[in-house]
C-alpha cells in the first residue's frame, strides 16, 4: 500500500468552561477536573513528505510563537521514536489562535501533528496508543486528539464524552499579553476541596450547571497579570452576557451569548473602549 503523501487539518482552540485543581498526582501534576469546549477558531495544519524535515510558520500570532515550534518537534520526535519511522517532514502552521492565552493552541497543534504523521503513515499506532502518546506531551493535548466537547480529570487522561450543549456564541478578550501556565500552577495554593461528581450535561441542565462553575486558577492568574480582572469587570456590565469566566490559567476570558446581536453590540463597545486588546466572535462546537 503507497504512504498518503499530505494531511491538511483543522487544530481547534478549547476554552475551559469550568477549571477545577486538585492535589498533585505521583507523577507531580496537579488532579484537575474541566469542561472543554471547543470553538470555531483554529489554526490549520499541512503536513508534506520531504527530503528535510522542517516547519514554517504563518499567520497573524505568528510574531507571538515562542514555544510552540517546541511542541510540535516535540509531538514529531515522540511519535517517531515510537513507531520507528524515519521519513522527513515538511510542517506547516497557520497561527490563528492567540499564544500562550489558555486556549489550547499549543496543544491543539500537537494533536494534530500527531493525527497527521499517524495519518500519512497508514495509521502505524492504535488510538489507545496514541492517546498515552499524547498524555505524555502535555494534559490537554489527549481532548485535542479529537477536539470533541468532553470532561477532563485526572491530569487530562481520563476524558468523559460529553452528549450535548445548547448553542452559544463566545467572545473572546485577550491583552495581547502571555501568561506563563507553569507560573500560574506554581503560585497555586491547594484548597481543602471535595471532588465534584461530573453529571451528565446536556441541553436541559447545561444552564442551570454552568452559572455554579468557576476556574479556580483565576485569582492566582490575576495577581500575576492584573489586566485580567478589567476584561472580567467589561462582561459583568455587558448586556445580556449569559456566563464570563476566564479559559485555562489565562489570560484570555470569555463571555457566553445567547443572541448574536447582543455579542456583536458588546463585541463594538469592546473595541471602541479596549482598541488595545484582542476580540474574536466565535461559537461553540455543539
Amino acid at each position: 500500500m503507497l504512504k498518503r503523501k499530505t494531511f491538511e487539518c483543522k487544530a481547534y482552540a478549547k476554552i475551559n468552561l469550568s477549571l477545577n485543581v486538585y492535589n498533585k498526582t505521583k507523577e507531580n501534576l496537579h488532579n484537575l477536573e474541566s469542561l472543554i469546549c471547543f470553538i470555531n477558531l483554529y489554526d490549520e495544519i499541512k503536513i508534506n513528505q520531504s527530503k528535510y524535515f522542517s516547519i514554517r510558520i504563518e499567520g497573524p500570532f505568528k510574531k507571538y510563537l515562542k514555544n510552540n515550534e517546541n511542541i510540535i518537534k516535540k509531538a514529531f520526535i515522540a511519535y517517531s521514536k515510537l513507531s520507528n519511522v524515519k521519513t522527513k517532514y515538511k510542517i506547516c502552521l497557520k497561527k490563528n489562535i492567540p499564544v500562550s492565552a489558555g486556549l489550547g493552541g499549543g496543544s491543539a497543534d500537537a494533536a494534530a501533528i500527531l493525527k497527521g504523521l499517524n495519518y500519512l503513515n497508514n495509521n502505524k499506532i492504535n488510538k489507545k496508543t496514541l492517546l498515552k502518546l499524547a498524555m505524555n506531551i502535555g494534559s490537554d493535548v489527549p481532548v485535542c486528539l479529537n477536539s470533541k466537547n468532553a470532561f477532563i480529570s485526572g491530569y487530562g487522561d481520563i476524558l468523559t464524552k460529553v452528549s450535548s450543549i445548547p448553542p452559544f456564541f463566545v467572545l473572546l478578550i485577550n491583552p495581547k499579553k502571555e501568561l506563563s501556565t507553569k507560573k500560574v500552577f506554581e503560585s497555586y495554593k491547594v484548597k481543602n476541596k471535595t471532588k465534584k461528581k461530573i453529571i451528565n450535561i446536556n441541553k436541559l441542565n447545561f444552564s442551570k450547571w454552568i452559572l455554579k462553575q468557576r476556574n479556580d486558577l483565576e485569582e492566582y492568574s490575576i495577581k500575576i497579570l492584573p489586566e485580567i480582572k478589567d476584561m472580567l469587570n467589561f462582561f459583568s456590565i455587558s448586556k445580556n452576557c449569559f456566563f464570563f469566566s476566564m479559559t485555562g490559567s489565562g489570560p484570555t476570558v470569555f463571555g457566553l451569548f445567547k443572541n448574536k446581536i447582543d455579542v456583536i453590540n458588546a463585541n463594538h463597545i469592546l473595541n471602541k473602549n479596549y482598541s488595545k486588546w484582542w476580540s474574536g466572535i466565535y461559537s461553540l462546537k455543539t
